[in-house]
């Protein structure tokens, strides 16, 4: 079945996940679906963070596509070569973002009940974790580094093509430590609005100039990897001077 086959695969284990996600909710809270009035006054607060998101998420989609466009122009080789790697970058991600998670429950909670050097100490943990966890998949990575491709494609030349790039895939997962811890543990707080312009500026101010840069360089793969890096930076070092301003001297207080 070919692509096809692969759709409805990917179609089928998101309804399985919707199905037990509706089953778990139903068996193991008090919430009820059931649709009644008047609503609850936070439903505006919450529509207008859920639009926030949404926005966040096409200016995600447009990095993405136009790395994997980009990436297209060059041949068919590259494109096979950036998909590989882009597949082993969003495997490593699902590492980092279970962590993140964690902070993303614990960090609203904490917040909720006004303790900022609870916040804090778990911000610092969460990180730290994260960014082990990270550190290990970079050993993985270089330990496995000449036969990691042959996972995906036999083909000696995108082998070759994907040996010379890699490490560019390497290189971020710091930044996607930290860049997810901190997106997940913002998103716990209710800071949609700061995320989307984090976002917003990371796509169009930092990873699309590096890539026209790149691409009028010739700079291939390598001009590509370099905006998603500069992309995941952005992200990071926003969030953390977000951080440092506004929650870390609120624990300070504290402490």
């Amino acid at each position: 079945m070919g692509v096809v086959g692969a759709a409805w695969a990917s179609l089928v284990a998101q309804g399985v996940m919707a199905l037990l996600s509706l089953l778990l909710v139903i068996q193991k809270t008090q919430v009820s679906l059931r649709l009644e009035f008047p609503l609850h006054p936070q439903i505006k607060r919450l529509f207008i963070m859920c639009a926030n998101l949404f926005l966040r998420s096409i200016a995600l989609n447009i990095a993405l596509i136009l790395s994997t466009r980009e990436a297209a122009g060059l041949g068919k080789e590259y494109v096979a070569v950036h998909t590989i790697a882009m597949n082993i970058w969003l495997f490593t991600a699902f590492f980092l973002d279970g962590y993140g998670a964690a902070g993303n429950i614990l960090g609203g909670r904490l917040l909720g009940a006004k303790n900022y050097l609870s916040l804090w100490k778990l911000t610092k943990k969460v990180t730290l974790y994260n960014t082990l966890v990270a550190i290990v998949l970079i050993f993985a990575g270089v330990l496995c580094y000449n036969h990691l491709g042959l996972i995906f494609n036999k083909d000696p030349l995108v082998l070759s093509i994907f040996t010379g790039m890699f490490y560019m895939v390497l290189i971020s997962l710091p930044f996607n430590a930290l860049a997810f811890t901190l997106d997940a543990i913002f998103k716990g707080l209710g800071e949609m609005a700061y995320l989307r312009n984090v976002l917003l500026g990371s796509t169009f101010l930092g990873f699309l100039p590096v890539l026209i840069f790149s691409d009028h360089m010739g700079w291939g793969l390598i001009g590509i990897w370099g905006a998603i890096i500069v992309w995941v930076g952005w992200r990071a070092v926003a969030l953390m001077i977000k951080y440092r301003k506004k929650y870390l001297p609120l624990a300070i207080d504290m402490s």
